[in-house]
């Protein structure tokens, strides 16, 4: 055991030579370890590294810092090695025999049980464990030497799925689902993994911008937009848009109005009619009272008015009531009324909830467009959302938004990042929770405890084993996991609950401890939800508006607008304007609660009738009546004309012709009767019509007649004799027609004491249901169905429900009794008019309050209620299960199997993951120990085989392979080459899984001042950083701030000086922007040059002329003097002078660098004209001004060691004379004062003493 605490110490200090080693001899790092080490467990903790010294610092020091580490950890070396044998001289001995087993020690000889199926031994202080093959549960299996535990399930092979059994196995094949296989070789002829084109079950896509497909089962399913009933005569599809529209504006009686326009028609001024929706509604006007006690009716007015003046506006005579459009104002109505002109807002019905702006010379605002947040949007153009998860765009005044669609993504349980849309791969969303990458949480499933984690998108979940508990429980009792106690109740682990009377609180158990916390409500989905009693968060199962709770499905009226048809669906309120049926009276009335106008009814001999209806005046049946706008109009019937000439008067109409009215009496049918002016005529009533004829006088016995006064026939003197008839009181005359009493229909004629009797005949009636009059069938009354009515007598009709007959002159009609409009959408049918009592359903009635299935959908149950009908699922009670199924011809879902993604599964079966079908298996769960419920799909992943490369990449079913390499969060294939880690200098090559990298090597470079930029490997040459800008080694440049000056870069050194020039013509020439006179050709003793060619004009090689091109004229020459580097820092030994052909001596060794430490710094270099300070790291030389001199040009001199020239003698400034070097004279203004030239030219002048 020493031994391997020596190797184990000894290992880390190994590496950490070899690290050294590599260091040395890289020069670059080295791996420090602090010294005063002590003990052995020092030398096994990470050492710092170090850099071998600053940038900057020199070899010899960095040198000997390494030779002194080196000998550090030989010391250290050898200090471990003597621990080391003193550890190996030592013993140990075992203080006694124990084992180590489930959280206790366990005498020598003991035994326990671990689990069911094994035993454990303590022999000689070592734990021997194995199976307990005499119990049939704990018989395990073996299979091509692999060992298999009871119940475990295996697959040999893609296609079986094996299970061991109390020691026998069994093997069935895996099911196939529906479907062609995608893949070769499988094993199925058919599956179903997923639809044609690549589609992944549940997947939805859109076809075309219209029809959303989806992936179910293997079948693609698509259907097409649902778009709702409109109520317009014209509609447009508009472009974009999958659903029509009702087209803007309305067109009545050959003009068009705007949408929401009102006006008055012409062919009937009584109505105001509006524009809504594309449909013109119109309702009679209500004419107010007249203030005048005469009003007149003007041609072309509804109302009455006064007889008052008309009115004048802007020269316009308006007449009495005329009502205009203000000039420049369309929104403004004006109105003469009695002289006067009174003027009003027009009124805007609101259509939409963003309509455009009006029109240019409208008023009203058009639903053709949207106006929203001051801008205004073309209908399809896209509006802003403040979620930004949500795309709208305009549609005719209204503003529709969706969700942004989505990508698929590649994982199954995609998670939700804050500020993102979509759902994405970094996180995972499992049962409502969020969880991040690589997160581990626990789960309570059916009283298991199941450990899950997630995994770039994917939830991967195990059973967890649960501990033992510190106490020795029964050997065969249940294993349970650690769970919490709160307000005296348990909770298993990792299940969640809430609290009683806290239904906005939390609770989980974790690893034992209750954790309560506040519910954070998610944003419902809908509109209008509602909190039921007793819950925290408000839910969709039904809609609150208004403060009133409507259940989903259910149809009503808002109570604020009746106007308003609204329907609860899914929390959420929709409301639609009611359709009213057009009105045809002038003065509908609206009551309380009331939408729709309704024409009044009629009251008329206490009866009630409806607006509309047609019908005989109760107490004269002579007179027909309409009720209209509440009143009764009645007036006298049309009689039909009489088929006979002297019909006796009817019940109404004089057309009855049973008798004859004639001479102002009437007499009955068949009757004759003399002439009323004309005695000598005779007169026959037959059918109505009377024909008179002339007397036919008789032959007379008598020899001589007599004519009596009176009479037109002669007469013998002896009448003759009358007759008696039983009932009558005086006897018939000789010649006398007369009716039997009680026999009206027979006629008899007395002659001369006899009486001859016959039947009367009846005309032919003229209508279709007469009466039977007194002899012959009138048509003064009706009988119908054996029934008699009086002429204008409605009844009901005894052969046709909720008809009623009207009798008119002997005929009888029938129709169908006017209802007035039900207020229900379902009502049920009355005796004869709809009533709201009950409903009618798709051709049943059911009672209000009555419950009955939906016949559409077994699964739905439907209420009856006041006329509507609300349908709903049926409820089913909850399941514990996580994937009920629902077998066929039943309605609610059971545990006893399980329905998951469009696939369905027995208790107990394993098949692919309709989700991943390649990578993942799901089992349907069956549980026995009561801890569980059936019907729950528990799905993980396939496991992976192991690999053996160290940088393998993400393979199939998100498995390592060594195809390619995974490094640095980069997959790069097989061969490619790629850049290390950031920093690392490195270059790195992808082999087989495995990832080589080794340290770049950088190219030499030409220039001593090198430096590398931070993040790069290889140092590069530098120039010169100056006047805030770097400047390539050996460029020229001119400063910023003096034109007429140059730069240039050598050796990290700028050199800045005034151009010297030189002329080298006779008579040169200087532009206002010249910095030197230049010669106006380019020709030089005899040699014409080109534009940009260059010469030297005599034997100074640093005399340089340029031919330059000029912007205007010829090209002019220029003549300078070359510009030579400052060699800072170069000693004089190391300084080379020029040699003929060239013009700056250059230094043998490299110049001094401007460091860090030098910034501020100033040095002079070899030449005394310039003046360097290091900067920016660069030294910056610059050449000093020379002041003038007032001597010739021939006369200066430059001292040795001095830059400036200076004149050889003195001038006296007072006098202008020159004095020689070494002359002295007295100064002019001052005699006391004595001066001296001195060469170089300077003045020394001292005040005499004057001596006592």
């Amino acid at each position: 055991m020493a031994v391997a605490v020596a190797r184990a110490a000894l290992l880390p200090l190994v590496l950490q030579l070899a690290s050294l080693a590599r260091a040395v001899a890289g020069g670059v790092v080295v791996s420090r370890e602090p010294s005063g080490l002590a003990g052995i467990h020092d030398y096994r903790q990470p050492a710092p590294t170090h850099s071998l010294a600053p940038a900057g610092q020199p070899l010899e020091e960095r040198l000997g810092q390494l030779e002194a580490e080196v000998l550090e950890l030989r010391e250290q070396n050898r200090d471990l090695q003597e621990r080391v044998r003193r550890l190996e001289s030592c013993e140990c001995h075992l203080a006694s025999t124990q084992c180590w087993g489930l959280g206790r020690t366990w005498p020598e000889g003991a035994r326990w049980e671990p689990d069911a199926c094994t035993a454990c031994i303590c022999q000689d202080g070592a734990a021997h464990c194995g199976p307990q093959p005499n119990l049939p549960h704990c018989r395990g299996c073996s299979r091509n030497g692999q060992a298999y535990s009871n119940g475990e399930t295996f697959s040999p092979d893609a296609c079986t799925i094996c299970r061991c059994q109390e020691g026998a196995i069994t093997c069935t094949q895996k099911p196939c689902p529906r479907g062609p296989c995608p893949e070769p070789g499988a094993c199925c002829s058919h599956c179903e993994p997923g639809c044609p084109e690549g589609h992944r079950v549940g997947e939805t896509w859109h076809p075309e911008p219209c029809v959303t497909c989806t992936c179910q089962a293997g079948t693609v399913r698509c259907q097409g937009p649902s778009c709702s009933e409109l109520n317009c005569l014209e509609s447009y599809t508009p472009p974009g848009e999958c659903c029509p529209v009702c087209r803007p504006g309305c067109e009545y009686e050959g003009q068009l109005y705007e949408e929401g326009a009102s006006f008055l028609p012409n062919s009937n001024p009584c109505l105001q009619c509006s524009c809504l929706r594309s449909l013109v509604r119109c309702v009679p006007l209500t004419c107010p009272p007249s203030p005048c006690p005469e009003p007149v009716l003007r041609p072309g007015h509804c109302c009455p008015t006064c007889q008052a003046l008309g009115c004048t506006e802007g020269g316009s005579l308006r007449d009495h009531g005329q009502e205009w459009t203000a000039p420049g104002d369309p929104c403004q109505i004006c109105q003469c009324l009695e002289g006067h002109i009174q003027c009003r807002q027009r009124e805007c019905a609101s259509l939409c909830p963003y309509p455009a702006r009006p029109l240019p010379g409208t008023c009203c605002p058009v639903c053709d467009g949207c106006f929203l947040n001051g801008r205004e949007h073309r209908s399809g153009e896209p509006v802003g959302s403040r979620d930004p998860c949500l795309q709208c765009h305009c549609a005719n005044g209204s503003v529709q938004c969706e969700p942004r669609p989505c990508p698929p993504v590649p994982c199954r349980h995609p998670g939700r990042t804050p500020g993102q849309c979509c759902p994405v791969c970094d996180s995972c969303e499992y049962q409502g929770h969020q969880y991040q990458s690589q997160e581990t949480f626990r789960l309570q499933e059916g009283g298991r405890c199941i450990r899950c984690s997630c995994q770039a998108g994917e939830v991967s979940c195990e059973e967890q084993e649960c501990p033992v508990a510190p106490c020795g429980p029964p050997a065969s009792g249940p294993q349970l996991c650690p769970a919490c106690v709160l307000d005296g109740e348990e909770f298993a682990e990792g299940v969640q609950w809430e609290p009683d009377g806290q239904p906005c609180t939390s609770c989980s158990c974790q690893d034992g401890v209750p954790v309560c916390g506040a519910v954070l409500c998610p944003p419902a989905p809908c509109q209008h939800p509602t909190q039921p009693p007793g819950t925290c968060c408000p839910s969709c199962e039904s809609c609150t508006y208004h403060g009133q709770v409507y259940a989903n499905g259910l149809n009503f009226t808002d109570a604020d607008s009746p106007c308003h048809a609204c329907r609860c669906e899914d929390g959420t309120v929709r409301c639609s304007l009611v359709d009213c049926p057009p009105v045809t009276c002038a003065r509908p009335q609206s009551g309380p609660g009331q939408c729709c106008p309704r024409c009044p009814d009629c009251i008329l001999e206490k009866q009630v009738f409806v607006d509309g209806e047609s019908f005989s005046h109760p107490g004269d049946p002579c007179r027909e009546c309409q009720c209209q706008e509440g009143q009764a109009l009645c007036q006298p019937r049309a009689c039909p004309r009489a088929p006979c000439a002297h019909p006796l008067p009817g019940t109404c109409c004089q057309n009855n012709c049973s008798g004859c009215a004639f001479g102002g009496k009437e007499y009955p049918n068949g009757a004759e009767f003399p002439h009323p002016s004309d005695p000598c005529r005779q007169c026959h009533c037959l059918g109505g019509n009377v024909q008179c004829l002339a007397r036919r006088c008789p032959p007379l016995p008598c020899p001589e007649p007599v004519l009596p006064p009176g009479d037109c026939c002669p007469q013998c003197p002896a009448a003759p004799a009358g007759c008696l008839w039983p009932g009558i009181a005086v006897p018939a005359r000789h010649q006398e027609h007369f009716s039997p009493p009680g026999h009206p229909c027979r006629r008899c004629l007395c002659l001369d004491g006899s009486v001859s009797c016959q039947r009367l005949p009846c005309p032919p009636a003229l209508c279709a249901h007469p009466r039977q009059g007194s002899c012959c069938p009138s048509c003064d009354g009706c009988l119908y169905q054996g029934k008699e009515f009086a002429s204008g007598e409605r009844f009901p009709s005894p052969n046709v429900a909720c008809h009623v007959c009207l009798c008119w002159e002997g005929s009888v009609s029938c129709e169908p009794r006017v209802c007035a409009p039900a207020q229900c959408p379902f009502p049920a049918r009355g005796d004869c008019c709809p009533a709201c009592d009950g409903c009618e359903y798709l051709g049943e009635s059911y009672l209000s309050h009555q419950e009955f299935p939906d016949p559409r959908e077994p699964c739905n149950l439907c209420t009856c209620l006041g006329g509507f009908v609300t349908c709903s699922r049926r409820p089913c009670e909850p399941l514990g299960c996580s994937h009920p199924l629902t077998l066929p011809g039943h309605c609610c879902p059971t545990c006893q199997g399980c329905f998951y993604h469009g696939v369905t599964a027995a208790l107990g079966e394993t098949l692919p993951d309709p989700l991943d079908p390649t990578c993942s298996l799901c089992t349907c769960q069956k549980w026995q120990c009561g801890l569980s419920q059936d019907g729950s799909m528990r799905c993980k992943k396939k496991p992976c085989p192991p690999v053996v490369c160290t940088h393998p990449s993400p393979g199939p079913c998100s498995c390592p392979v060594c195809h390619s390499c995974l490094s640095q969060g980069r997959e790069h294939q097989d061969g490619e080459e790629f850049e290390g880690s950031s920093g690392s200098c490195e270059r790195c090559r992808c082999q087989a899984g495995q990832v080589s990298c080794a340290r770049l090597r950088c190219p030499p470079l030409p220039c001593r001042l090198q430096v590398t930029e931070p993040g790069s490997c290889c140092p590069r040459c530098r120039g010169c950083l100056a006047h805030g800008e770097e400047h390539p080694e050996g460029s020229s440049w001119v400063p910023p701030n003096s034109p007429c000056s140059s730069c240039m870069c050598h050796e990290g050194v700028a050199t800045c000086a005034v151009i010297q020039c030189v002329s080298p013509c006779a008579q040169p020439h200087q532009g206002p922007t010249d910095c030197c006179p230049r010669c106006s050709d380019c020709v030089h003793d005899g040699q014409k040059y080109a534009p940009g060619e260059s010469f030297q004009p005599g034997a100074d090689p640093c005399e340089v002329c340029i031919c330059e091109s000029q912007p205007e004229g010829p090209p002019g020459l220029h003549c300078r003097r070359q510009q030579c580097p400052s060699l800072l820092g170069c000693p004089l030994s190391q300084l080379l002078p020029p040699d003929p052909q060239h013009c700056c001596p250059t230094c043998a060794e490299a110049l001094r660098n401007c460091t860090e430490g030098l910034l501020g710094s100033e040095l002079a270099p070899p030449d005394p004209c310039y003046t360097c300070k290091c900067q920016d790291l660069t030294w910056l030389c610059t050449r000093r001004d020379c002041p003038q001199l007032s001597c010739p040009l021939l006369e200066h001199h430059i001292p040795p060691g001095s830059c400036c020239p200076v004149c050889q003698e003195c001038v006296v400034e007072a006098s202008g004379r020159r004095v020689s070097d070494g002359e002295s004279w007295r100064d002019p203004s001052n005699a006391c004062i004595a001066c001296t030239c001195q060469l170089p030219p300077s003045r020394v002048c001292t005040r005499a003493v004057r001596w006592p």
